[in-house]
């Protein structure tokens, strides 16, 4: 018995792909490629498979996701902690520096507080590496490695108003911008875009989304968002080659993998994966494994999947 045999579906069980999936990884399925099936016309017709040919399509300009605006208080207030603890080190280690050179001259100072003055720096110490670590843990690199110049400026502007910070949600699979990207936000679709540059990405995933997120910067006169609103966000485009959008009617699920058919003749179809996808408004745009001209059934892929699966075990 094949492999379509044992893990034949029921059509009940074929559900179209909704807007939000997306991502770029697939889970390998049978070793052999699905085997072209012959339908009559007749059949075609009383199947309800209609078929469309597809055109060339300029890669998108970057991937569709979601922002929302952070409330930079807590940034804030890290930072101050880590100042106060840098400050209460400095002054530590000057004032375990003046007592160890009065114990090494004269003795004036004892051995005792010699040893408290150390350990009193000793401490203050690792109250700065504990700040920080949270300034990393928390925010990132993107924070936690600018220069001390930088950051201020920064803190300075996002307590005045003149900066706020986004988090952008990263889909999966998708590469994180660099430091310096722009990434276009708007607060709806008729709505002014607004350019956010990166910062850097942010090491804590969205507790219900379970994405990875980049923090960016928005500057200027449009930083007058509310903390928490979200935004519509496009992602910078990484080069990608043209190539053509599946219709969301044509795809399918089999085997944990994304299928459509294509006609490659009037009574043949087969059967092929879309990997590498990425999800537009219109559908799902690929540039490999489909070409224009490719006639694509966009209705009727369950009822040929249905034909499939006997066929298969006909075969056998």
């Amino acid at each position: 018995m094949t492999r379509y045999a044992r893990v034949r579906p029921s059509l009940g069980v074929l559900l179209a792909l909704g807007v939000g999936a997306g991502g770029a990884g697939h889970a390998q399925g049978s070793d052999a490629p699905p085997r072209p099936i012959t339908v009559s016309a007749a059949e075609q017709a009383r199947l309800g498979v209609l078929t469309q040919a597809l055109t060339a399509a300029p890669a998108p300009a970057g991937l569709a996701s979601t922002a929302r605006v952070l409330d930079p208080g807590p940034l804030i207030q890290l930072d101050a902690d880590l100042a106060a603890a840098s400050a209460s080190l400095a002054a530590s280690r000057a004032e375990a520096g003046r007592t160890r050179k009065l114990y090494a001259q004269d003795r004036t100072a004892s051995a005792r507080a010699l040893e408290a003055a150390e350990a009193q720096a000793q401490a203050d110490l690792q109250r700065v590496n504990g700040a920080q670590r949270r300034l990393l843990l928390e925010w990132g690199d993107g924070v936690a490695r600018l220069a001390a110049r930088r950051r201020a400026a920064l803190l300075n502007d996002l307590a005045h108003v003149r900066s706020e910070l986004v988090r952008v949600e990263l889909p999966p699979e998708a590469p994180a911008p660099p430091a310096g990207a722009v990434i276009r936000l708007q607060s709806s679709a008729a709505a002014t875009v607004m350019q956010a540059k990166v910062l850097g990405v942010l090491p804590v995933a969205d507790p219900r989304l379970q994405t990875r997120g980049v923090l960016a910067e928005l500057s200027g006169a449009q930083a007058t968002l509310a903390v928490g609103q979200m935004l519509s966000a496009q992602l910078p485009g990484s080069g990608a080659a043209p190539g053509v959008v599946l219709p969301r009617g044509a795809l399918l699920r089999r085997d944990a993998q994304v299928w459509a058919y294509v006609q490659t003749a009037p009574s043949t179809f087969v059967r092929r994966e879309v990997t590498g996808y990425r999800p537009l408004a219109a559908g799902w745009f690929v540039s490999d494994g489909f070409a224009p001209g490719d006639r694509l059934v966009i209705a009727g892929a369950a009822a040929l999947l249905g034909v499939e699966a006997p066929a298969a075990d006909s075969g056998d």
